[in-house]
């Protein structure tokens, strides 16, 4: 795991020891970038549905992203795809393109150094596993 996760989980958990723990706690847009810059993440959806596929991302210093997915939690190839990532008013934005979701969203980490990005109510929606570097070649 990287040390960079378990710092940002004691960060939360500070923070809700420190008098939050009835708010979500969520990372900002650049605590996000640190985590995820040169390093990969793979996504699964809590629930499948049109238009939601399992996926990977690379992302990169120059705030490029590269990824590839499949239908949700099924086998076979991978197709791939590129994007953008920035920090837009505290908040860490993608821009996928192609009718892949894109926007500024909320993310916090788990205990199991796990990241987690919410829709607009405040759902977790996608759970991300982080490897180090770019393990896919992507």
């Amino acid at each position: 795991m990287k040390s960079a996760a378990l710092f940002l989980v004691g960060l939360l958990f500070a923070g809700v020891l420190a008098g939050t723990a009835n708010a979500q706690v969520y990372m900002t847009g650049e605590e996000v970038a640190k985590l995820v810059t040169g390093n990969t993440i793979e996504g699964r959806y809590r629930e499948c549905g049109v238009g939601r596929n399992d996926f990977r991302e690379y992302y990169d210093a120059e705030g490029r992203i590269r990824g590839e997915e499949r239908a949700c939690r099924m086998a076979g190839n991978w197709t791939k795809y590129t994007g953008e990532w920035e920090v837009k008013d505290g908040k860490f934005c993608v821009s996928l393109g192609s009718g892949r979701q894109s926007g500024c969203f909320d993310y916090n980490v788990d205990s199991d150094g796990k990241l987690h990005r919410y829709n607009d109510e405040g759902a977790a929606e996608v759970e991300f596993q982080i490897y180090d570097g770019n393990p896919n070649h992507l």
